[in-house]
């Protein structure tokens, strides 16, 4: 039994990114705390080696799948008897947010010691199919246009990866962390529930606001609709997608005993996403700043203009706006080149996609694509940064680009502005680390990095600046500090 089971969806140690990183301090930093960590991929074959070391705290990693199922294809009678009452209330709540009926519906289909089947044996069951035709024909009576074809797909899409966490076997644990609601928050909320534990939710990125974003984009998601044109309504299956994320976001709040998040942008989002404010503390990221201290002094002078965007080549991180950005600057700084440094293969048809803007743009000679590399090795020779994400919790990134005195050009999203300009009178006096624009702008986000390349001065005062603010707010000693004291307000009474 481990004092924190760490729940971690998509990130550490599979994944690099800001997320796994704090999840690396974090756990190497408390060595007096036996963890074990409950990892949920996508596919089992998606994952092939650690990112990061595992530090020997960590006794057990077990592994959690959302799309490893093995379908039959035959429906079976169970011989359960339904009580399609109780189900219909808690499939209303999925659409209208109301998690009251959770607690109920983890112990009856989902609780080992409790359920009354197989929960996949039930995903094809014929009672199963009974209840999904009569909820069907109360919703729609025929008259919606919305095929049942499409319906029953929807409905096994959303369902079987949330019945395949749900039915996750969870280490035991004095405390549960997850690091993000989605399904990681999910499988928390259903572990408060069996083993009655408390359970700590942490967001960096709001999980159902970025995942809203992606099903927007989405073109897999069935639309019902001929005029594929942008309307000012979504799909009825687009927004069951959207509701299903808020549904879990809800249920990890409800649950939750302690919500932390990274600064005050963050705690509105939730509180406006249905999270009680009285749970909310606020734990900023930090870094090492000793690790950097080399890299800060030894600035190397260089022949060209270094500018690094450190990301995943995805969507979300909108590398799109960045090289249109750069089309711009092009005609405005004489000397350049520009690292797009960050792994390409999480996404790869959007990768592809980049290098032939980049081809059609005519900037092969300005862009690097580096793949994962060290960002150290390059930190002493770059010049600016820039994030033109579309979505962002309060990026490491900038955090290490201050200790190594490098000023951020950033698009105004998540905690963005209050790394760049300050959140208290006292920060704010520091001065900025940077500018900030609006995101999906490409000509504004040029203007914004042409100005700094073009002016040394400003640019060396701006790393300067940031420099300062992390030196003074953003530390991980603070970060793992504030972590611990919230681990033990449970701990100290449950060991």
């Amino acid at each position: 039994m481990s004092d924190v089971c760490l729940i971690l969806e998509g990130t550490y140690p599979y994944v690099a990114g800001g997320v796994s990183t704090c999840v690396y301090q974090l756990i190497k930093e408390t060595p007096h705390i036996k963890y074990s960590i409950l990892y949920i991929g996508a596919t089992r074959d998606s994952q092939k080696e650690y990112k990061y070391p595992i530090p020997e705290n960590v006794r057990l990693i077990k592994e959690c799948y959302l799309f490893d199922y093995n379908l039959k294809g035959k429906t079976k009678e169970l011989g359960i008897d339904f009580d399609f009452k109780k189900l219909m209330k808690f499939h209303a709540g999925l659409k209208t947010g109301d998690v009251s009926q959770f607690k109920e519906f983890y112990s009856t289909f989902f609780d080992p010691d409790k359920r009354i089947c197989d929960p996949m044996d039930l995903m094809e069951s014929k009672e199963a199919w009974d209840f999904l035709v009569k909820y069907y024909e109360m919703q729609f009576k025929g008259n919606s246009g919305i095929s049942f074809i499409d319906y029953f797909y929807s409905w096994r899409f959303t369902h079987y990866p949330m019945f395949k966490i749900l039915s996750a076997d969870i280490p035991r644990a004095h405390l549960y962390h997850s690091l993000c609601t989605g399904y990681a928050g999910l499988l928390g909320a259903a572990a408060s529930v069996k083993y009655k534990r408390p359970f700590i939710l942490t967001e960096h990125g709001i999980y159902s606001h970025e995942r809203e974003i992606e099903i927007y984009q989405a073109d897999w998601i069935y639309n019902t609709d001929k005029d594929y044109r942008a309307k000012k309504n979504l799909s009825y299956f687009k927004e069951w997608w959207i509701k299903i994320f808020h549904f879990f976001s809800k249920v990890s709040y409800d649950r939750a005993d302690v919500i932390t998040t990274l600064y005050n942008g963050n705690k509105e989002k939730q509180i406006a996403y249905g999270a009680d404010e009285e749970k909310i503390e606020l734990i900023p990221n930090g870094i090492r700043l000793e690790d950097f201290a080399e890299l800060a002094a030894n600035k190397v002078s260089n022949e060209k203009l270094a500018i690094a965007l450190i990301g995943r080549v995805v969507p979300i991180k909108d590398i799109k706006t960045f090289i249109k950005s750069i089309a711009f600057v092009k005609n405005q700084v004489e000397e350049f080149v520009v690292y797009i440094m960050g792994p390409t293969d999480e996404d790869e048809d959007y990768y592809e996609d980049c290098k032939r803007l980049v081809s059609l743009l005519g900037l092969e000679e300005y862009i690097v694509f580096t793949g994962r590399v060290d960002i150290k090795e390059y930190f002493s020779k770059i010049d600016l940064l820039v994030l033109s994400s579309i979505s962002e919790g309060q990026p490491m990134v900038i955090l290490e680009g201050y200790a190594a005195k490098i000023p951020t050009v950033t698009t105004d999203v998540g905690g963005c502005n209050e790394l760049i300009n300050g959140s208290t009178k006292k920060d704010i006096e520091l001065g900025p680390g940077g500018l900030v624009v609006p995101f999906g702008k490409p000509e504004e986000l040029g203007k914004a990095i042409s100005q700094l390349l073009n002016n040394s001065e400003e640019r060396l005062q701006m790393g300067e600046n940031g420099y300062q603010r992390v030196k003074e707010y953003y530390q991980e000693n603070m970060t793992v500090t504030n972590y611990m004291n919230v681990y033990n307000r449970y701990l100290s009474s449950s060991m």
